[in-house]
């Protein structure tokens, strides 16, 4: 999992301006009627209480609301526990109040009321905006843009980071979004809770210490030719209590565990071999054919270091460019002290 750095997102104030226009026009308006109609009801149930509560610190926080970073209002761990805990009972609660489900947060900060492509403020122009290019959650996958009848689309899916079915007030806060692959919004993340997972936002496994790594007696062995049967795994043990759990959490929740575990056996194959091996082998060769040009041994070993550099120049944008396996690429050749 990589770290979205809003710093780097050069639109990201204008993301926010227009999401918090759209914001105050759509949605507040709903969300002040509803408050003032459950002030006016007398309820003795606790779950009507705590709503009424949380709306009020998000009415005070105004269009500012859904674009704030700090998503859960300052409450802490205990607090968002009884609030969720609340959520699951406001249904049934409403309904012995003879209160309308109008009112019921999954309508009032409903995500079907966010436009796919339409009006002037909608998710393909938010995902257009970001710039994000690779998933963030399994950096396999790209999401890249394209033009659509001279309209930039997306290939992204705009996933909850917190669950709209668990976190429903969340369902529309900019920070709650996470632009990402199919195969991790969908296929495996789902509705799990993440609440105390890496937040991508904030942290990534890099910034945690969790790195990919093999076994570098087998690998060893594929460069002497031989036949072996290796996998990937990602190795977090020795992180610290929290960090640990929070990415053995994450590892779960996205299956990176399963889609990392032999899927790219090829690549780090080919990606020691044209690094360790060929090159070598290859450009040993080619100095030998200018021998006579170069006869010095000291330059021989300067040409060979200088064309090996050159080989090496794909992982190096690999990485700073953070495409697809760019962690997977850093961490094995990390793994091989093969300096890059």
């Amino acid at each position: 999992m990589i770290r979205i750095d809003v710093s780097e997102i050069k639109n990201w104030e204008l993301i926010k301006k227009k999401h918090s226009e759209w914001y105050e026009k759509k949605i507040l308006p709903n969300i002040k009627k509803a408050h003032t109609l459950l002030l006016s009801k007398k309820t003795k149930d606790d779950s009507i209480k705590k709503y009424k509560e949380l709306l009020k610190k998000i009415i005070e926080r105004g269009e500012n609301y859904v674009i704030e970073e700090e998503l859960f209002l300052g409450y802490d761990d205990d607090e968002i526990k009884n609030i969720l805990d609340s959520i699951k009972k406001l249904k049934n609660d409403f309904k012995k109040s003879n209160l309308s489900e109008d009112y019921l947060p999954h309508k009032l900060f409903s995500y079907d009321e966010f436009p796919n492509h339409t009006g002037e403020w909608n998710r393909h122009k938010l995902l257009s905006l970001m710039e994000i290019e690779v998933c963030p959650y399994c950096q396999r996958n790209y999401i890249s843009s394209f033009e659509e009848n001279d309209d930039k689309r997306t290939t992204a899916d705009l996933d909850h980071f917190y669950p709209k079915s668990l976190y429903p007030f969340l369902a529309l806060s900019l920070y709650n979004f996470i632009p990402s692959c199919q195969i991790c919004n969908s296929r495996f993340k789902g509705t799990k809770d993440t609440y105390n997972s890496v937040y991508p936002y904030e942290e990534s496994f890099d910034d945690l210490g969790a790195k990919f790594k093999t076994s570098k007696e087998i690998i060893y062995e594929i460069l002497g030719e031989k036949d072996a049967n290796f996998f990937v795994e990602i190795d977090y043990k020795n992180l610290k209590n929290k960090d640990r759990e929070k990415v053995e959490k994450s590892i779960k929740h996205l299956g990176l565990d399963k889609v990392y575990k032999k899927s790219h056996n090829q690549y780090i194959k080919d990606l020691l071999d044209n690094i360790e091996k060929y090159p070598k082998n290859y450009l040993e060769s080619c100095v030998e054919i200018l021998d006579e040009y170069y006869k010095d041994k000291n330059k021989k070993e300067k040409i060979i270091k200088y064309f090996i550099d050159i080989v090496k120049e794909p992982c190096r944008k690999r990485i700073e460019n953070g495409e697809p396996l760019a962690k997977l690429t850093k961490d094995i050749l990390d793994e091989f002290k093969i300096k890059i």
